[in-house]
């Protein structure tokens, strides 16, 4: 029998989409996570800026994630003009992204994916969840409150610049968030319990899972990107890998790792993170995680989950040590000459590896800039998931495949607004303008 199975429009998901799954001949045929959101061409009205443009406009692109736009296009601007951070600017850096993978993880969490595992639409519509959402809100208060400190604001921060911060934080201010973080993260410990027991279907993808890696510490500024096939590379060398393609139902662009002129999807996000860096997490989570009956590698999709409760309790944990340890230098700031040059960088996103590349003349002005989010990475990988549930589930019926489908994409936790570009494709010359 064949037939189209739609939902126009995803709820409980960043930005506006919809899928589309066409069953035909007793196979699926298509499936189309629709993208509709108007582009926005921060790629484009980048050039001609001047560097410190670049920090502040990038992180309007997202007021979920503005910290990762400013971490990865800070870091590739320092690479051009060869500038190295003092360890305490690189330790704020770090606790000014863990406040955003707690503001963010709480939020998909509690508010968003959460639901799924109760049958509800709303985390206010059952008395059961209501606690639940509170518990995700003070949470998300709590990533809130480093980012204002930090960054003198919650949303959109203004205190990054290449070199540094415009100011630093006293030892004193920041030591009064750390009574509640010591709270949090006792919470965030019984959290992974409570994401480990909930009733996961088996969404298990054939993905090659992707994400920054140290061997240092659980990675968000520095790294190489490697993955559970094998890879292991450079920014830049990643950038070369990776294609971005135009699909027809989408503003969205599609990425794949080109191998031997193959297009081979990928997953990036916390499941990657954690598959490929769980030794790098602290003794006390790692025995919270053995506690749940938590086993890794974790493929399962919705399972990611689990994986955003890891990185908050690893998030607030770090936090704590970053505050701890630090001592408010004399400077803010290292001093710099702009010059041209062109630099890749990549950090981790609560969503997954987000890549900056810019190129800048002798005045540090944008020649060329690249934009690669998760979202846009994920999506070819999240199509083939739901392509592959179709096919098992085909006898279900047609509410059961769309109810199940739209949970599979908030596995992602997919931020749509991230990830609208548009190309316009000259066919006389096949390229993009």
């Amino acid at each position: 029998m064949n037939r189209i199975i739609k939902s126009d429009y995803l709820a409980r998901v960043e930005g506006e989409g919809g899928i589309m799954i066409e069953i035909k001949d007793g196979t699926v045929a298509k499936v189309h996570v629709r993208i509709f959101e108007a582009p926005r061409f921060f790629e484009a009205f980048l050039r001609g800026r001047p560097y410190q443009d670049v920090i502040d406009f990038t992180s309007r692109i997202c007021g979920i994630c503005p910290v990762a736009y400013q971490m990865s296009s800070v870091h590739a601007i320092e690479k051009i003009f060869k500038v190295a951070v003092s360890p305490p600017v690189r330790a704020l850096r770090r606790l000014l992204y863990c406040g955003e993978w707690i503001a963010s993880h709480a939020l998909h969490m509690y508010l968003l994916q959460g639901l799924d595992f109760y049958g509800f639409d709303s985390a206010w519509s059952g008395r059961e969840y209501r606690e639940i959402a509170k518990q995700g809100l003070r949470l998300k208060k709590i990533g809130n409150a480093i980012l204002a400190v930090l960054g003198g604001r919650p949303v959109h921060p203004v205190s990054v610049r290449v070199g540094g911060f415009f100011s630093m934080p006293s030892r004193k201010t920041l030591a009064s968030l750390l009574p509640e973080l010591e709270k949090a993260f006792e919470e965030s410990l019984k959290a992974i319990a409570w994401t480990a027991a909930l009733d996961f279907k088996d969404y298990s993808p054939d993905a090659e899972f992707i994400s920054l890696c140290s061997s240092e510490e659980y990675p968000m500024n520095e790294g190489r990107i490697m993955s559970t096939n094998g890879l292991d590379v450079t920014f830049e060398e990643f950038l070369a890998a990776v294609q971005e393609h135009q699909v027809d139902y989408a503003t969205a662009l599609h990425a794949a790792i080109m191998r031997e002129g193959i297009a081979v999807t990928y997953l990036v996000g916390p499941l990657s993170r954690l598959n490929l860096n769980h030794e790098r997490l602290p003794s006390g989570i790692r025995s919270a995680v053995t506690a749940a009956g938590v086993s890794l590698p974790i493929r399962n999709i919705r399972m990611a989950i689990i994986a955003r409760a890891i990185e908050i309790s690893y998030a607030f944990h770090e936090a704590i040590r970053i505050i701890q340890d630090y001592e408010q230098p004399e400077k803010a700031c290292e001093s710099f000459e702009p010059s041209a040059g062109a630099a890749a960088w990549a950090t981790e996103a609560p969503r997954g590896t987000l890549i900056h590349r810019y190129e800048l003349d002798e005045k540090g002005c944008v020649i060329a800039a690249t934009i690669i989010p998760p979202t846009s990475q994920n999506l070819a990988q999240m199509e083939k998931d739901i392509a592959a549930f179709a096919g098992r589930h085909m006898a279900k019926p047609t509410d059961y495949i769309r109810r199940e489908a739209e949970k599979i994409v908030r596995g992602y936790d997919p931020c749509i607004s991230c990830s609208t570009h548009a190309m316009i494709v000259d066919s006389s010359r096949g390229s993009a303008i």
